[in-house]
């Protein structure tokens, strides 16, 4: 059924397709769920388990115009589909504990290209605002290397866990964005989007350079080094993934799900701010 709005890439009006996130091709093309903080939202308000969104097709969101979801996946689609399949050699086999320099060779710049394009389109803001514009500009030019020193991009191995046989255990995140507290160390981070779907999580947050966020988030690969590639060119390099398994929907928790205590969708020590538009998450 059609659905006409506000691109969040390029702001123009018009008809708005399903970007699936992570693309059909990086293993996201068969039923699945995840949670959201839309979700928690609704469950807060209802007093109910919160619903997970659920596509037939693979999950994602209709967001985006379908000159830009045809554009941004013929330049930035295949490279990211071969990244995530050398990510998944690597996942499974890399223990939680364990931070090694693994072996890559990507098209670096394409693929971090493709993470601003799904966490744009997991946000799904359609209003202009500076920082979401240089990002919006970075991925309608392929060649450019340039973004703020204030975006960050990171990156971490997110493992299928066969423990996780039901639904509401997904290890599936898609997260808008959102102000995360540690009421523990009074560290806050304003999140613009995660994603989360095996083998991969990918957080994309504003913090300026030396601020003072949690470890939550700057323990995770740092990919803003992907901008040193020109467009379209491979590259062999190495990289330390941590391995982390979410659960629920707030940006940055990790819990140990077979600890009884620590099977909650929210840590006691985070406090998330969220703003929700009108827009609901549709199915394929």
């Amino acid at each position: 059924m059609r659905k006409d709005g506000v691109c969040a890439i390029c702001l123009n009006q018009g008809e708005l397709s399903f970007e699936h996130v992570p693309p059909r091709r990086a293993f996201n093309n068969r039923p699945a769920v995840a949670h959201t903080l839309r979700g928690f939202h609704l469950g807060n308000a209802h007093k109910k388990y919160p619903p997970l969104l659920r596509g037939h097709g693979g999950i994602g969101r209709r967001s985006i115009c379908v000159a830009c979801n045809g554009k941004t996946g013929t330049w930035y689609g295949e490279a990211f589909a071969e990244w995530t399949t050398q990510c998944l050699r690597f996942a499974s086999r890399v223990d939680k504990d364990q931070l090694l320099l693994l072996p890559f060779t990507v098209r670096p710049l394409n693929v971090l290209k493709q993470i601003l394009t799904m966490a744009i389109a997991i946000a799904g803001h359609r209003k202009s605002w500076p920082q979401i514009d240089t990002m919006r500009r970075f991925v309608l030019q392929p060649q450019s290397m340039q973004l703020p020193n204030q975006v960050v991009i990171r990156a971490y191995f997110n493992p299928t866990d066969p423990d996780r046989g039901h639904d509401h255990l997904t290890q599936n995140r898609l997260t808008g964005s959102c102000s995360v507290l540690d009421v523990s160390t009074g560290t806050s981070v304003f999140v613009f989007a995660e994603i989360a779907f095996p083998p991969m999580g990918y957080v994309v947050y504003f913090a300026e350079p030396g601020a003072n966020v949690s470890e939550d988030f700057t323990s995770l690969c740092d990919l803003r080094s992907f901008l040193h590639s020109y467009y379209n060119r491979e590259t062999s390099l190495f990289l330390s993934l941590p391995v982390r398994y979410p659960f629920g929907p707030a940006p940055g928790y990790y819990p140990n799900l077979r600890d009884p205590s620590q099977r909650k969708l929210l840590d006691d020590q985070r406090a998330i701010v969220t703003a929700f538009d009108d827009e609901t998450y549709p199915s394929p």
